[in-house]
């Protein structure tokens, strides 16, 4: 059943959606498909888009896996920056076909400076599981977040809980060895370059005789 254009507001806030039967949501869904690459949607719009609810949405985001959005332009002219958002629909569509399969631990701790960033690992029964980027695509990411299956910790704090797999525990174990060797390499390296230098620099040094 198509519902007739003055049933569904052009631009979607959470009241209007409040109270909508699942049909007009699929209508709105419908609708916004139809729109162009280069359509911007608010936060309940590109919910309604993805198939998920604004607050799961905002979760991806906070977990930093979520689709990339941007800040709305001034419009004043003063060079505020309007704190509402809004997402690209190519991005949203980007983001929905990148998310499979897309675990990369180079690319989550690819520096001494991630193991002090907290990251989001998937926490049941008293267990980490994985991190969120193990899982296995879009949709199973969305329902984790959705079920309230995420916890954020350091690397190091990570490997203190309790697993359920072990043989991916000691791949992170690894991952976190691997960098904190490298970044003492990298300080032993600069400690010898100095060291140098300074060795160098007395021996060029010509010795001054102060006068009696």
């Amino acid at each position: 059943m198509a519902f007739d254009v003055w049933e569904i507001p052009a631009r979607l806030t959470k009241v209007a959606v409040r109270g909508m039967s699942s049909g007009q949501i699929e209508e709105i869904r419908a609708r916004l498909s139809r729109r162009g690459p280069d359509a911007d949607f608010n936060a309940v719009e590109a919910a309604i888009y993805l198939g998920r609810s604004e607050r799961t949405l905002k979760r991806a985001i906070d977990a930093g896996v979520g689709p990339a959005r941007e800040k709305n332009p001034d419009v004043t002219g003063k060079g505020a920056v309007n704190r509402h958002i809004h997402y690209p629909k190519h991005e949203l569509d980007r983001w929905r076909a990148s998310l499979q399969g897309f675990a990369d631990w180079s690319s989550i701790f690819g520096s001494f400076q991630s193991l002090t960033e907290d990251q989001p690992w998937v926490v049941a029964h008293g267990k980490v599981f994985c991190h969120l980027l193990d899982a296995g695509g879009v949709e199973e990411v969305m329902d984790l977040l959705a079920a309230e299956h995420i916890q954020f910790y350091r690397l190091e704090e990570a490997l203190i809980e309790r697993w359920a797999t072990l043989d991916l525990r000691s791949i992170y174990q690894d991952q976190f060895r691997s960098l904190v060797e490298r970044t003492l390499d990298e300080v032993r390296a600069a400690a010898d370059k100095d060291a140098l230098l300074v060795e160098t620099a007395d021996v060029a040094r010509p010795s001054v005789r102060h006068p009696l």
